[in-house]
C-alpha cells in the first residue's frame, strides 16, 4: 500500500475542482475546537458561520456561538472586521483578490474563519501542501445525510479526515489536528446548505452597514481569546 492513494487525490481534485470552478458559493459551517484548559483538560468550543463568496474578489463571513461574534467582509476594495457586541469595525485597504485578501487578514490581524481554505482559487494545492499520507477508508450514510468517501490525510502540519460527498463532491466534515501546536488542538467542521452558482444579493457585500461602528486600525491580538 502506498502513503498517498491515488484515489484519494481524485477524490480531492474533483471536489477542490468543483469548488474553484463555482462562480459563487455560500455555505454554512458548525466548529467544533478543542483546546487545552489552564489545568489541562480538553473543552470544546462550538461555533456557527455563514459564508458567502463572489469570484472574484467578494466574501462575507458571520460568525456567532461560544464567544464573540464577529463579521469579516471583503467588498473587492476594503477588508473590514466588526464586532457586533462593541459596535467596533476593524478597516483596511488590502489586495484585491480572495486569496491575498484572506491571507493578508490572518498576516495583518491573525482573522482565519471556517471554510477559509475552501474559498481559495486553488484549494487543492492548500491541502495537498507538505502531504505524506492519503487514502480513502470507505464510505458512510452517516454525514451530512448524504453518502460520503471518506479519506484520511496527513501532512507535516495537519492530520485528520474529509468527508465528500459520493454524487455532488462537496465536503460535508472535516476534522483536522494541528501537529504544529505541541497542545495538538483539534477541529472538526460541517458543512450544510451548499449552493453553488446561486444569485447573492449585493447587500451582502455593502459595507454601509456598518457605518455607525466605531473604526479602529487593524492588529494583531495581545492574546487568545480565553
Amino acid at each position: 500500500m502506498t502513503a498517498i492513494e491515488p484515489a484519494a487525490l481524485d477524490l480531492l481534485k474533483a471536489m477542490t475542482n468543483k469548488l474553484s470552478a463555482a462562480k459563487s458559493m455560500q455555505f454554512e459551517a458548525l466548529v467544533q475546537s478543542e483546546f487545552p484548559s489552564i489545568d489541562g483538560l480538553p473543552v470544546i468550543y462550538s461555533t456557527a458561520a455563514k459564508v458567502a463568496l463572489q469570484r472574484p474578489n467578494k466574501f462575507d463571513v458571520v460568525v456567532w456561538g461560544d464567544g464573540p461574534s464577529s463579521e469579516v467582509l471583503f467588498n473587492g476594495k476594503k477588508l473590514f472586521a466588526y464586532s457586533p457586541e462593541k459596535n467596533l469595525v476593524a478597516v483596511s485597504d488590502c489586495p484585491d483578490n480572495i486569496d491575498e485578501a484572506a491571507k493578508f487578514a490572518y498576516d495583518k490581524a491573525g482573522l482565519f474563519f471556517p471554510g477559509d481554505d475552501l474559498i481559495l482559487s486553488n484549494p487543492y494545492e492548500h491541502l495537498t501542501q507538505g502531504l505524506t499520507d492519503a487514502f480513502v477508508v470507505g464510505k458512510t450514510k452517516l454525514v451530512g445525510g448524504v453518502e460520503t468517501n471518506v479519506i484520511v490525510m496527513a501532512g507535516r502540519q495537519l492530520q485528520g479526515q474529509i468527508w465528500i460527498g459520493a454524487k455532488d463532491n462537496l465536503p460535508y466534515m472535516a476534522s483536522w489536528i494541528y501537529l504544529g501546536d505541541k497542545s495538538l488542538p483539534r477541529t472538526t467542521l460541517q458543512y450544510k446548505n451548499w449552493k453553488l452558482n446561486t444569485s447573492i444579493p449585493d447587500a451582502r457585500f455593502d459595507a454601509s452597514r456598518f457605518s455607525k461602528a466605531l473604526t479602529i486600525e487593524f492588529a494583531q491580538p495581545d492574546a487568545p481569546l480565553k
